[in-house]
């Protein structure tokens, strides 16, 4: 007991002094003891590997300083110990510290130096909505099939030509003939009958009709082209360098893409509207002789939860572009190929709120 007081003891003390601005890193040069006190008698309890980042916190001779280690994400939790000098050379900071941006005037505060959790996604991003800030990114700006996340565009491009939500379109587009002939996911179209954009709306975002999306895209356009043309101008406006896109829909195509950070600032820019919030916050609607439901995994299940949209193709795997609103403040979190989209948001928000505080 008296051990596990002491290392509690450190341990928040050294999250204390890591939450203060510019830290100075080591990092371990070989496989590196980590002990209970400066000099022996001393517990030795683990060994961190080589090129751990650790933050310096005290040295009181005997050859070994007091550090702070911010876990791995995984199985070794962060924590306080003594360790060597001689296994310790200057850093920087770990990578998902340096590749994030917290420059701007309103971006949260980091209060913790703990490792992102090692999710199955190699590609995340993890944004905060207020500042626009990259709070942690791995793969973030790689350009990857985006399946159906496509559609949160769709959507942006639908809400911005539809005269009102409730004018009806003639439908001309086949849903079931689509499903057969490439399994698209459908809301369930048939041509002859006509629908409000309301419910096109809800059909496209919640079972993630490729059905709806198609007629959007043809029957608010100008032309199929020019609808996702305008898809296009829309990633350009928001300065967003590694999203293309070639279909409304997301079925993969050459050169249809989206990177992990991109897609949260789509998400970003999209949940500023009133109608886009109250669709993706949605489990389920009905209208119009519709019954659809979503496939968000996370609403109802991870609190404060509210949005976004998933996608799930060959080439893109599973992804998920997620927003969670907590004391008010809200972050978007982006996995791309994960093995468990459910899992994967779940501990890196857990992660950010941990992380960072809101003044």
């Amino acid at each position: 007991m008296a051990l596990a007081g002491l290392l509690l003891a450190l341990l928040l003390g050294a999250q204390t002094a890591a939450a203060q601005a510019a830290p100075t890193w080591l990092r371990t040069v070989r496989e590196t003891a980590l002990w209970s006190g400066p000099t022996d008698p001393a517990e030795q309890f683990t060994i961190l590997p080589p090129g751990s980042h650790v933050l310096p916190q005290d040295s009181r001779g005997g050859g070994r300083v007091l550090v702070y280690y911010p876990g791995d994400g995984q199985a070794r939790l962060a924590g306080a110990a003594w360790v060597a000098n001689t296994d310790l050379v200057p850093s920087g900071p770990p990578p998902w510290i340096a590749d994030a941006d917290l420059s701007a005037p309103d971006a949260p505060r980091r209060v913790a130096y703990v490792a992102p959790p090692d999710v199955s996604a190699p590609e995340v991003a993890v944004l905060d909505d207020t500042s626009g800030a990259l709070l942690f990114g791995r793969g973030a700006h790689a350009r990857l099939a985006p399946a159906s996340t496509t559609k949160i565009v769709t959507a942006m491009v639908a809400l911005d030509m539809a005269p009102t939500l409730d004018a009806h379109l003639p439908i001309t587009v086949d849903g079931w003939a689509m499903a057969a002939a490439d399994g698209s996911s459908i809301m369930g179209l048939s041509p002859g009958t006509g629908l409000s954009i309301r419910t096109l709306l809800f059909g496209l975002l919640l079972p993630s009709g490729n059905d709806a999306a198609e007629q959007l895209a043809r029957g608010l356009g100008e032309s199929r082209a020019q609808f996702i043309q305008a898809m296009n101008d829309k990633v350009a406006a928001l300065g967003l360098r590694d999203t293309r896109f070639t279909n409304p829909s997301g079925l993969d195509a050459p050169s249809h893409y989206a990177s992990a950070y991109d897609l949260a600032h789509l998400a970003r820019a999209a949940m500023t509207d009133a109608t886009f919030r109250e669709i993706v916050s949605s489990p389920a609607y009905a209208a119009e002789g519709f019954e659809l439901r979503g496939h968000n995994p996370l609403l109802g299940v991870y609190p404060g939860t509210d949005g976004v949209k998933t996608g799930t193709t060959d080439q893109a795997g599973k992804a998920m572009v997620a927003s969670v609103v907590r004391d008010g403040h809200r972050v978007f979190v982006v996995v791309m190929h994960s093995d468990d989209v459910l899992a994967d948001c779940s501990a890196l928000f857990d992660w950010a709120w941990a992380t960072f505080r809101w003044e």
